[in-house]
């Protein structure tokens, strides 16, 4: 098979991955994506079908084509999953990720990709990928060297080990095999967007290559095919790259991980915000129906009735004016006045139902609209949601922290790494009472000075770098006494 092949589950998920990134990104996504087939119902590749279906599809005049186009400006796509994905992304990131490096890589805090991405926005890239399809991958590379360079050598070539983010529809194939009752993985296929340089020397090609990552015989070894699915070759003639550690020797496992929503297997898990996107498309089709209504018969119509055609001509002059200094002269038992239509309660009733689902679904991360909910009612109602997030954040941490220590292998330095998100979602607040009762837990000796300032610290009434040596010799430098 070409190596352009996805998986099967690749393929199964695909559609609903699109459908999650658009609800994110917003009304141009929605109202632009192209029908799943060109030869559909939906009158093949006219913008915008996948999600708001053509009323008539089978009539594709271009009066029809253009009443469509209205019907779909009309409607009002509100941004409750991309709103969503910010607020969940803004609880995590609202106080800076905990990083512990080695010397040896510590310049992966600055730069994971020897460009311009640090370490926080490779996570955070990772987070949002699990958010909107719950999957992403990261892969740590390392430049092609000669064997046996000296730690010098290897910072004059400025050789270093990167740490490179893909997206959940990037990696389109993968297989495992299992090694001494050990799960590994054998096969990583990565879709890589390519600028190519055309003959001309001027102008560029966007082509898709694709990286190979193999454990063939407990070897871990990396290929690259171009665009028309052909092998390409280093410049010395091969077509295999073996990555080594920097002690020389060959690599027994593929140094990439997946990130999932559950776990951080291969198995593609279930975005969090895919219900979200459900519903938030489906209020934007409840939309779309309220304003074609409203369009349509929301302008009030006049009428008059028991005219004669002289009195038109003689009195009316022909013509009727309306509006507040404008007077209608009727004859006797004749009548005027507007027809207006209802009101059209079904389309509005489904978007106010909709609004209600993705709310209890997790749309809102806090709500406290009425002000009578307690700090801790709000915490506890979505404590749910924040679980959910709550094993993503340890998910991005796990891989994170194995692809460093990938990393340090490749670099060759030692020590332990450490990397950890914000869990802290909200501010924690304590009662003045509680603080009282601490007190009195205090002088009875129930509980230690240092206990109660270390809950003190817990709930940021005691910043947290003021140690119990640094409190006392202040209060003793205070003392008026």
């Amino acid at each position: 098979m070409p190596v352009s092949d996805n998986h099967p589950d690749y393929q199964a998920a695909l559609p609903q991955w699109e459908m999650s990134r658009d609800a994110v990104a917003g009304s141009t996504a929605i109202k632009t994506r192209q029908s799943m087939s060109e030869n559909n119902q939906s009158g093949g590749n006219m913008a915008g079908v996948r999600y708001l279906p053509m009323p008539n599809p089978e009539d594709q005049s271009i009066e029809n084509r253009q009443r469509y186009a209205d019907y779909k400006l009309r409607a009002n796509y509100v941004n409750v999953t991309g709103q969503t994905k910010e607020g969940m992304v803004g609880l995590v990131y609202r106080i800076d990720p905990t990083v512990i490096l080695p010397p040896t890589i510590e310049y992966l805090n600055g730069s994971t990709d020897g460009g311009a991405i640090t370490l926080n926005q490779l996570s955070k890239g990772a987070l949002c990928d699990c958010l909107e399809v719950g999957r992403s991958g990261i892969l740590t590379d390392y430049p092609m060297a000669d064997i046996g360079l000296t730690q010098s050598e290897v910072s004059a070539l400025e050789l270093r080990a990167n740490l490179l983010r893909y997206t959940a529809e990037s990696i389109i194939n993968w297989r495992t095999i299992k090694v001494g009752g050990v799960k590994k993985l054998s096969l990583v296929v990565l879709a890589e967007p390519t600028q190519k340089l055309s003959e001309d020397g001027f102008s560029y090609e966007s082509v898709i290559y694709h990286r190979v990552l193999r454990l063939t015989n407990g070897i871990y070894s990396q290929s690259l095919y171009d665009e028309d699915d052909k092998v390409i070759e280093t410049d010395s003639g091969e077509t295999l790259i073996f990555p080594r550690k920097s002690n020389g020797a060959l690599w027994n496992e593929i140094p990439f991980t997946f990130i999932g929503t559950e776990d951080n297997d291969e198995a593609v898990d279930k975005a969090t915000l895919y219900d979200i996107a459900e519903v938030n498309i489906a209020h934007y089709r409840n939309s779309a129906d309220y304003e074609e209504s409203s369009y349509m018969v929301g302008q009030p119509t006049p009428y008059v009735t028991g005219l004669t055609q002289g009195w038109v001509d003689a009195v009316l002059d022909g013509k009727i004016t309306l509006g507040s200094r404008a007077a209608i002269l009727l004859p006797e038992g004749a009548s005027a006045g507007l027809i207006q239509a209802q009101s059209n309660q079904m389309p509005i009733e489904g978007m106010k139902h909709k609004e209600q689902q993705m709310i209890q679904i997790g749309a809102r991360i806090i709500t406290d609209q009425s002000g009578n909910e307690t700090a801790t009612g709000a915490k506890i109602k979505f404590a749910g949601q924040n679980s959910k997030l709550g094993a993503i954040i340890g998910n991005v941490e796990e891989a994170i922290e194995r692809s460093l220590g990938w990393a340090l292998e490749f670099m060759g330095g030692v020590g332990d790494v450490t990397f950890e998100l914000n869990r802290k979602f909200h501010d924690i607040e304590i009662d003045p009472q509680e603080i009282i009762a601490d007190i009195q837990l205090l002088d009875r000796g129930v509980i230690a000075m240092e206990d109660m300032r270390n809950r003190l610290r817990k709930f940021n009434i005691i910043e947290q770098d003021r140690d119990d040596e640094m409190i006392e010799a202040e209060a003793e430098a205070d003392d008026p006494i």
